[in-house]
């Protein structure tokens, strides 16, 4: 199996770059046939990752979020698979994957070269696998990017965004259009989900699955500081679900009307627009775990 490693050495605060060295070690212990690239520069990935995508029959993408979501940018029309090697700081396509956030596990279940049907979505011309959101969601991240020389790292980052960032909550009016079905509400935020993980290991939609061709819409209404705050921790068990202000439904075609707000996808940041994802089911392949045999 021929392997291409696209790696961010800047991920999770110079993890990706001690990440990379520990994976070019064990995979030439192994004698596996691969290439490491390092990016050099944000979108970088989506090049390599296209390019590589010719010559290999593995892409790997081995960084943070928005590494990953590169990656998947720059392949997902090829016949090639997504491998994934974390490094970063929130590791939610790990998460959501089921993919050992340790090096050397993670390696492992590359080599198992177990393909599987990978949904992907799209917005506007960007892609993401994990999440796309508005309104609250995108100062938390905004908050985390401005901070990511500080002590606090990983969950805790995130957390200590959403606590620092709630006293500036505010809502405004939406009009969500799903699969044709029209809601106006007012929100502090949207997510719209392909996996159950965000935010660090936040579980916005525990019944999400990237597989089944459907994505889970999170809005969270109108809702003061402070039961924000004392819902907050039942988020990273999925216990939140039920909360009167929580609203979570199904679709393939979400368009979100609203005063221009900056959109989040993967982690990463975009400018303000009109919200519209649609699903691209099985667009892709990934490489999972293999299911023992029962």
């Amino acid at each position: 199996m021929s392997i291409a490693i696209i790696a961010n050495p800047l991920a999770g605060r110079g993890r990706g770059a001690k990440t990379a060295q520990l994976a070019e070690q064990i995979l030439t212990d192994q004698k596996v046939d691969f290439q490491l690239i390092y990016t050099e520069y944000e979108g970088h990935a989506i090049e390599l990752a296209s390019k590589a995508s010719s010559d290999h029959e593995t892409v790997v993408a081995l960084g943070g979020d928005g590494t990953i979501r590169e990656v998947l940018a720059g392949i997902w029309q090829s016949n090639v698979s997504l491998g994934i090697i974390p490094g970063g700081t929130g590791n939610d396509y790990a998460r959501g994957l089921n993919i050992p956030r340790q090096t050397a596990p993670a390696i492992e279940v590359l080599l198992q070269r177990n393909a599987v049907d990978f949904d992907i979505g799209l917005e506007g011309d960007q892609v993401f696998g994990v999440l796309a959101s508005i309104g609250f969601p995108v100062d938390v991240i905004e908050y985390v990017n401005q901070h990511r020389d500080g002590l606090i790292k990983g969950q805790l980052a995130f957390l200590s965004a959403v606590i620092a960032t709630i006293r500036n909550l505010k809502s405004f009016p939406v009009r969500v259009t799903i699969d044709g079905q029209v809601l106006e509400k007012n929100t502090v935020g949207i997510f719209v989900m392909n996996m159950p993980f965000g935010g660090g290991g936040m579980q916005f939609t525990p019944n999400a699955f990237y597989g089944d061709g459907l994505f889970n819409i999170l809005i969270v209404e109108d809702i003061t500081r402070t039961d924000l705050a004392l819902t907050l921790p039942k988020i990273y068990s999925g216990k939140h679900v039920g909360h009167p202000a929580v609203t979570i439904l199904t679709g393939r075609e979400v368009e979100v009307e609203s005063d221009p707000k900056a959109i989040m996808l993967d982690g990463d940041i975009f400018p303000a627009r009109k919200v519209q994802t649609k699903l691209l089911p099985k667009a892709t392949k990934v490489l999972v775990k293999k299911t023992p045999i029962q």
